[in-house]
């Protein structure tokens, strides 16, 4: 049904971001049930308002920080504001706390993320509203091998098993260090292995040693059928981050059958499976000087983490059949974005 009242999502429109990709998402999924105004981030604190919107915020902190003065010049002239944001540590800081009480009510994607604002300090509402995958993800069968063609010749070759990673930025947070550690651990038993990187710049795979790169992809950002594809090559996902509100790839790798492994004690604890989480440290700071989160992750247990990846390559049916198994009980359910959608849609009405 559509409301009378406007509402607007503010996100980033002309920066090729995580934010305003699922700034994006969510506008769609709102868009079913609301009259919904795109706004971008930059231009929001610029515009004369005279409709009182509820107003959404992806991400908050950041416009907040620039523009704090003019935004709160506004605040009468609106019907109110959701942030929408994350928690990258387990603690936000008090100029965070202070931030947040200008809005109506905040939306993370983790209950991890909860947690981290609620502990802090936070005094507002926090709605857990996670990330998701269309069902197309699920169902679609597996992807014939095009822009990552050679690296499926060299899989099928050499025999290996190809274990993959996501770090496009914050090295530091995303446990860089872990996972090179890891890999070389696991190289000294376990030699028919292949470690593949999606960085900023493309996609880079290492054998025998990560000092150097046996190939790399020139390719920034890939579309969905690519993520798939490169998903439907690799055998494990490492999941090697000491930080973080959810971790997207993660999902996205185990929606298309990948096993994935992470640390115990992360927000992805929302959606992998219980064997899927490897026994971990408390970190130091994830993100040292940040203005917004200050707190601390988890760290995999690497030779914890060595030995399952050890268990699950001598058995791979077993656990493919598991995965399979999880996806059907717990991501059909949880996490596609029509049920995401709907969760969206209930938190929004509680504030028209």
């Amino acid at each position: 049904m559509i409301r009378s009242t406007s509402l607007w999502y503010v996100y980033p429109l002309f920066k090729h971001v995580s934010f305003g990709v699922i700034g994006e998402k969510h506008a769609d999924l709102l868009q079913q049930y609301f009259r919904v105004e795109r706004i971008d981030e930059l231009s929001f604190p610029l515009i004369q308002i005279v409709s009182h919107p509820l107003v959404l915020i992806q991400p908050y902190f950041y416009p907040m920080q620039k523009f704090e003065k003019k935004i709160v010049r506004n605040l009468k002239k609106i019907n109110g504001i959701i942030g929408v944001d994350v928690a990258d540590s387990d603690h936000i800081t008090q100029y965070a706390v202070r931030l947040t009480d200008y809005a109506t009510a905040m939306i993370v994607p983790s209950n991890f993320s909860k947690r981290s604002y609620v502990n802090s300090g936070v005094k507002r509402p926090v709605h857990v509203v996670p990330h998701g995958v269309d069902i197309e993800w699920i169902e679609a069968p597996k992807q014939q091998p095009t822009i990552f063609h050679h690296l499926a010749k060299l899989k099928e070759r050499r025999n290996l098993k190809l274990i993959l990673c996501w770090v496009m930025h914050s090295p530091v947070r995303k446990g860089l260090d872990l996972l090179l550690q890891y890999y070389q651990t696991l190289m000294r038993e376990y030699n028919q292995v292949l470690l593949v990187i999606k960085t900023a710049h493309g996609i880079e795979y290492f054998s025998k040693t990560v000092e150097k790169a046996d190939g790399k992809i020139l390719i920034k950002w890939l579309n969905e059928r690519e993520k798939m594809e490169l998903f439907d090559i690799c055998d494990l996902y490492f999941l090697s981050s000491r930080g973080g509100a959810f971790e997207h790839p993660p999902l996205e790798a185990l929606t298309r059958g990948e096993i994935v492994l992470g640390a115990k004690g992360g927000a992805w604890e929302d959606y992998l499976p219980d064997w899927a989480l490897i026994p971990s440290r408390r970190s130091g700071q994830v993100l040292p000087n940040n203005e917004i989160h200050d707190g601390c992750g988890v760290e995999v247990l690497v030779d914890k983490a060595v030995d399952k990846t050890i268990e699950i390559f001598n058995n791979m049916d077993e656990y493919r059949a598991r995965v399979q198994e999880h996806i059907n009980t717990c991501v059909k359910q949880n996490f596609t974005w029509k049920v995401i959608g709907e969760k969206l849609r209930n938190v929004v009405q509680k504030y028209l």
